[in-house]
């Protein structure tokens, strides 16, 4: 017997969640042995972008398997309130304003606690629609994204999210979309629509696949085009 657990507690802590997060850090040692075999200064020293952070896992993944090799500095974007107001094409049923939601502070206290240096995290709260802007971009700039970890769940937030980086995209930047299969796969819902509607306008970038598990997928960003003419 195991104590205050029911079968199904048991099954989710024992299966469910490992599958769940090994799925996510399998994604990271990808990424890490990518950057490290096509190395360059720039993609060495970059950026890694979250958005959507949620309990702070993930980032810890990120640090965990890009620290030895790399010299990022981690940003995690989130409202810090969690999901906003779910529009008709959003919802879901486990899905309301408000879910997800973790305070700045202890966000920040969890990453710091796992190792990352005070001083080489950043976090920007707010809902993306008014964050989001130009001159937020241009702030981070000279400096690249190295990896873009998209983990917003909501077509509402990822359409700014993907309109917010290019400016800070560079030949090998890595761009992950945690909630691919989010609706049944949907093409017409969710990140799936919207990384759909971002090719569409900018036909100048090229991607390649790169890594997918049975809820998120990934992309390179190549470069232009016309550089492959």
């Amino acid at each position: 017997m195991i104590s205050d657990k029911t079968e199904k507690d048991k099954w989710l802590a024992e299966h469910y969640v490992p599958f769940e997060q090994g799925c996510r850090e399998r994604f990271f040692l990808a990424a890490a042995n990518f950057l490290f075999s096509n190395y360059s200064d720039s993609l060495a020293k970059g950026y890694y972008f979250e958005f959507g952070s949620h309990k702070g896992r993930t980032m810890q993944y990120a640090w965990r398997h890009t620290r030895h090799n790399f010299a990022f500095t981690y940003v995690g974007f989130d409202s810090f309130e969690g999901l906003p107001e779910l529009d008709a094409i959003d919802r879901m049923a486990d899905w309301q304003k408000g879910s997800f939601a973790m305070s700045e502070d202890n966000f920040v206290a969890a990453v710091v606690a796992a190792g990352i240096p005070r001083d080489r995290l950043v976090t920007v709260r707010g809902f993306y629609d008014k964050t989001l802007t130009p001159a937020l971009a241009a702030r981070f700039l000279p400096r690249k994204a190295s990896i873009i970890y998209i983990d917003c769940d909501l077509y509402k937030s990822t359409v700014p999210v993907l309109n917010f980086i290019p400016s800070l995209l560079q030949p090998g930047t890595l761009i992950a979309l945690d909630d691919w299969n989010c609706y049944l796969a949907d093409p017409g819902r969710g990140q799936r629509r919207a990384w759909a509607e971002f090719c569409a306008v900018r036909p100048e970038f090229h991607f390649e696949p790169f890594y997918s598990t049975h809820m998120m997928t990934s992309f390179v960003f190549t470069g232009f085009v016309d550089q492959h003419a």
